[in-house]
């Protein structure tokens, strides 16, 4: 999702620096205004837009990879548990012992089952779809869940650091160019008050 939204015009300025390994867009520092405005060829609104819809679309995609993250914090220990129980099932049955266990009837209703001889486990998949696996299929599919969503984590991760980097870039470069702004309008508006005072300064000695 990221890229996809990433992958979007940032407007009549653009202001998007490289991307990461993601395709999200850097924002590039500001570090002399009047140069880059300049370079851009663009008034103090339109780069102040541009860096404003680029604001929002990081804080989208912020708000987008957080709740994913929370997702996969739920869902990795569930892979977990369920992992550990196929390998205690694969032992009890190398073993050959059984298994005494509570089972699932309807919500909040479990019967005492006792698991002995069985080779197979059926897995949830999602979508209401379960199917049966040997040991250890189940568990090389488990594994390889687990790893990818771990892995997945990692990434997520990653790229919230990278997105609050470029929202603290983006909100700084706002306030530098309208800092700019405010300075160089107040500098024509003092220039001109001194610029009046002349004209009125020169126009009092002729009189005299």
């Amino acid at each position: 999702m990221a890229a996809v939204i990433a992958a979007a015009p940032a407007g009549p300025v653009d202001v998007r620096g490289a991307k990461n390994e993601r395709g999200i867009p850097a924002m590039t520092f500001v570090e002399d205004v009047e140069a880059y405005l300049a370079s851009k060829k663009a008034t103090v609104e339109e780069l102040i837009a541009a860096f404003n819809e680029m604001h929002s679309k990081y804080k989208f995609m912020e708000q987008s990879l957080t709740a994913e993250k929370a997702q996969l914090k739920n869902k990795i220990p569930e892979i977990r548990r369920t992992l550990e129980m196929v390998e205690a099932l694969q032992a009890k049955q190398e073993a050959g012992e059984a298994m005494t266990t509570h089972f699932n009837l309807a919500d909040n209703v479990f019967a005492k089952a006792t698991v002995e001889g069985v080779e197979t486990v059926c897995l949830w998949l999602g979508a209401n779809v379960m199917v049966e696996y040997t040991y250890a299929e189940a568990m090389a599919l488990l594994t390889e869940n687990l790893e990818g969503a771990e892995r997945k984590l990692k990434t997520i991760n990653d790229d919230l650091d990278f997105l609050r980097g470029q929202i603290i870039t983006s909100e700084v470069n706002i306030a530098r160019v309208f800092n700019h702004d405010v300075k160089v309008r107040r500098a024509a508006r003092d220039a001109a008050a001194a610029a009046s005072e002349k004209e009125e300064g020169g126009g009092s000695s002729e009189k005299k």
